[in-house]
């Protein structure tokens, strides 16, 4: 899978939100770090079953639920849980489908894509209980709903992925075409880019483009894609049906302490950003840590949109994904969600 292709809502955070090179890819070692005076760290059992979480290739506070999982002792003591960041280069479920990894954190479209074209993956539960994809336009412009993008010129990374995507659902809903409107690929500069007045609006994350406009002082509205739910699955936690179907409890377990983590992610972001640090060798700065604080209030009301965390998934939505993916012609084989997405695990 290319890189443009990896889990584009977590990638899409780099292009601006540290504002520093990234320094650290791999596995990550907390061994290291030196945990406060009042703590210590988790207990694992000697025949612990070792778990590997996958989590894209660099870290961020957005994976701050695992982070607090980890290090605040969630994981039952009978799982040795490792979380690791993949290669730039590597492809999101090869080391799942080799074994090598056993849980990943990836996007819906992602996981059905990987799924038609023949991988053993499924959905195990929810990740983002909302789309995080907005379009956005200066505080004092006149677009005010999708329809009014029409004639307009939209800015978003380039036709694929989540923003892509949404954008076509988006449009459909309005009952409007592609060519209703002028589309440019503009890579990761959405802000540059409206700034300029280069686009008229663009397409962007909640928890990442909105934050970094806001950052910089630029007052901005988001413009919600539909009046009703579209047909689009965001974030979602993946394993493969061998693995869980092996490994029931553990799935099980992997899911409470997940949810537990977002719990308290959305209770104490202070905390989720504090317990980033320890991955995260970019939040060393004021202004870092400033702009994870934010990304990560936002992120915190896409785990918790009505205030409660859910793992649940929706089923139903998960269909009309897959018809919607299938009308643009970007899934291989027919996927029967029913065997794709399951509750089943759900603690």
């Amino acid at each position: 899978m290319k890189r443009k292709h990896l889990t584009q809502f977590l990638v899409t955070l780099t292009a601006g939100l540290l504002l520093t090179a990234c320094t650290s890819t791999g596995r990550i070692d907390t061994d290291k770090f030196d945990f406060q005076e009042n703590e210590t760290k988790p207990k694992v059992s000697a025949d612990a079953q070792k778990v590997v979480i996958g989590l894209t290739y660099i870290p961020n506070v957005q994976f701050a639920p695992s982070y607090i999982a980890k290090e605040k002792g969630l994981f039952s003591e009978n799982l040795q849980v490792e979380l690791r960041h993949h290669g730039a280069d590597e492809g999101l479920f090869n080391s799942l489908i080799s074994g090598n990894e056993h849980i990943v954190i990836a996007s819906g479209d992602e996981m059905l894509q990987a799924r038609s074209n023949g991988l053993d993956v499924i959905s195990v539960g929810s990740y983002y209980q909302q789309y995080p994809i907005k379009v956005i336009v200066k505080e004092d412009s006149a677009i005010n709903s999708i329809a009014d993008l029409k004639g307009k010129k939209v800015g978003l990374p380039g036709e694929y992925g989540a923003n892509w995507f949404a954008l076509q659902a988006a449009l459909k809903e309005a009952k409007l075409d592609k060519k209703d409107l002028t589309i440019q690929s503009i890579g990761y500069t959405q802000l540059a880019a409206l700034k300029s007045g280069q686009v008229d609006a663009v397409v962007g994350f909640t928890n990442n483009d909105s934050v970094q406009f806001r950052l910089a002082g630029e007052k901005i509205k988001e413009i919600p894609l539909a009046d009703k739910e579209l047909p689009l699955v965001s974030a979602n936690i993946v394993t493969t049906a061998e693995y869980a179907k092996q490994n029931p409890e553990v799935i099980k377990e992997v899911l409470r302490a997940l949810g537990k983590g977002m719990e308290k992610s959305v209770a104490d972001p202070e905390l989720a950003v504090e317990v980033t640090k320890l991955y995260d060798p970019n939040l060393h700065t004021p202004q870092a840590q400033k702009a994870a604080l934010e990304t990560i209030k936002a992120t915190n009301l896409l785990f918790a949109p009505q205030g409660k965390v859910s793992l649940e998934q929706n089923l139903k939505t998960w269909e009309e994904m897959s018809e919607f993916l299938s009308g643009l012609g970007v899934l291989g084989a027919k996927v029967r969600v029913e065997t794709a997405v399951t509750n089943e695990y759900l603690p």
